[in-house]
């Protein structure tokens, strides 16, 4: 029976609806049926809980095909022997079809459904969540939150079926009081909600069973959003040939830096550095200039009191960093002016968003990064629900005309045609100066020749990764400048 699973992830992901709209039509043209993906379903589910060592197992149960997994799961396990107990959270006779069939498996196996209330304050060592699947959408009734609430303090192995339930597949939102699960098992495909904010955490470990069809299902479906993996990744990095010299490797200006703000740009600055930019120059505030440079003497730093003094820099520059540590008094406002005429690529964050966002003006060739709240206001709307990412993202690519970057947890690379979200990272990462030290990994790539797509999202993905290696000496209290010598190593 196909019912493996793998850690093993694609690096394509599609809107849950893509899911259901095609599952059926993937299976008959696999020569197979749903009747049968949900027993395959069943055994995936049932392989990875057996492979957990599980003894005493508490399966939630919904009104949909989700439920119908559960049921399948539930007679496995007990023709394992596995002490099971199954809470219907809604009257299985809302069953229907291939669920219905499941549950009545289930009871000709010698199985029960039970109430709430008799499973609260017993010991489980797994709880499974097939309540919801991917037609999940808006807020969970109130008998769900409760089951859930009931156990949420629980230290038993938590398993969401496909997608935990309060998870929206398509657009990332999260309900509140959603399954948190320890480990995801979905099937058929990647669903694009379950891997960028709030959802990814909730998600935990995540598993594919593509339960034997994931190339008729491929052949049927459409998406633009991809999930790349790291050797594709690691073949984007720029190629230095034996004979280069620094002028070849691009040279990137970081303006930033008001007075007392001087260490984000030497953070970006630094990082751009060990991106592997050939030459690094810095603008920021005459009282800054010494504080800069000092430690680092690699770089070229410029004490700048106007715009005209940046005219000489903008003129070398291949590639700007606008917004770190900038502040947004007059003097910053005048050197966000000049480099918004600047005719070559700029990566602006911080306060170069904030001040972007007085002007609402597009910016063509732009990296914009921000972080949640500077996507608000860049969008004018300070109401938006975080959860909604992908929303976000793309509407900030078509309003501002440039690339974005959405950060967070699976942080969203769109640039108005193309989604790549990231999969690397850490909460670690979660300290002051981490985003001054993704412009300059960005700035770095784009110097050396990368597209602004390319850099967005190999420079994403080398900043998160380089933040996992450093994490490896504790999660708390790790800075942003401890990763410099992993990015230095991943850039080989």
């Amino acid at each position: 029976m196909q019912g493996q699973y793998t850690h093993n992830l694609p690096q394509i992901a599609y809107c849950a609806q893509e899911v259901k709209l095609h599952e059926e039509q993937a299976a008959l043209n696999s020569g197979t049926t749903l009747s049968e993906l949900m027993q395959r379903a069943g055994h995936a589910l049932f392989e990875l809980v057996r492979n957990k060592a599980v003894k005493n197992i508490l399966i939630f149960t919904g009104k949909g095909n989700n439920a119908g997994d559960g049921f399948m799961l539930a007679k496995r396990c007990l023709h394992a022997q596995i002490n099971v107990t199954v809470c219907a959270l809604f009257e299985p006779s809302l069953l229907k079809g291939d669920a219905g069939e499941a549950y009545q498996l289930f009871c000709r196996s010698g199985g029960r459904v039970v109430a709430l209330r008799s499973c609260i304050d017993r010991d489980f060592d797994a709880i499974v969540d097939a309540v919801f699947g991917t037609g999940f959408r808006g807020e969970l009734p109130d008998s769900v939150k409760e089951a859930f609430g009931q156990f949420k303090s629980s230290k038993a192995w938590k398993l969401a079926v496909d997608i935990p339930s309060g998870v929206n597949g398509s657009t990332a939102e999260v309900a509140p009081d959603s399954f948190d699960a320890d480990t995801t098992l979905t099937f058929i495909a990647l669903k694009q909600g379950m891997l960028t904010g709030s959802a990814a955490s909730l998600c935990g470990e995540l598993l594919l069973a593509d339960l034997g069809i994931a190339q008729a299902f491929e052949d049927l479906s459409h998406t633009n959003c991809c999930y790349p993996g790291g050797k594709y990744l690691h073949s984007l990095k720029p190629k230095r040939s034996p004979d280069s010299y620094k002028n070849q490797c691009g040279h990137v200006l970081l303006v930033g830096g008001g007075k007392g703000m001087a260490g984000a740009i030497r953070l970006a600055a630094e990082a751009c550095l060990r991106t592997g930019a050939g030459l690094v120059s810095v603008a920021t505030h005459p009282d800054n200039q010494a504080t800069v440079l000092n430690g680092r003497y690699e770089l070229m730093v410029h004490g700048i009191s106007l715009p005209k003094e940046l005219d000489a820099l903008l003129d070398k520059a291949d590639v700007v960093v606008i917004g770190p540590g900038l502040g947004q008094d007059a003097w910053a406002k005048k050197m966000y002016a000049a480099v918004k005429n600047f005719k070559g690529l700029v990566v602006c964050d911080a306060d170069g968003l904030n001040l972007l966002a007085q002007s609402h003006l597009p910016w063509h060739r732009a990296i914009l990064t921000p972080h949640f709240g500077e996507a608000r206001r860049l969008l004018g709307n300070t109401t938006l629900n975080m959860s909604k990412r992908f929303e976000m993202a793309e509407q900030l690519s078509k309003e501002y005309a440039a690339c974005i970057v959405l950060k967070g947890p699976g942080s969203l690379i769109v640039d108005g045609k193309r989604i790549n979200i990231n999969r690397s990272g850490c909460s670690a990462m979660a300290s002051a100066g981490m985003g001054d030290v993704l412009s300059g990994i960005i700035a770095g790539l784009l110097a050396q020749g990368l597209s602004r797509y390319e850099a967005a999202t190999l420079g994403v993905y080398i900043h998160g990764l380089a933040a996992e290696q450093a994490a490896r000496d504790g999660h708390l209290g790790m800075l942003a400048s401890d990763l410099f010598d992993h990015i230095r190593g991943i850039m080989g």
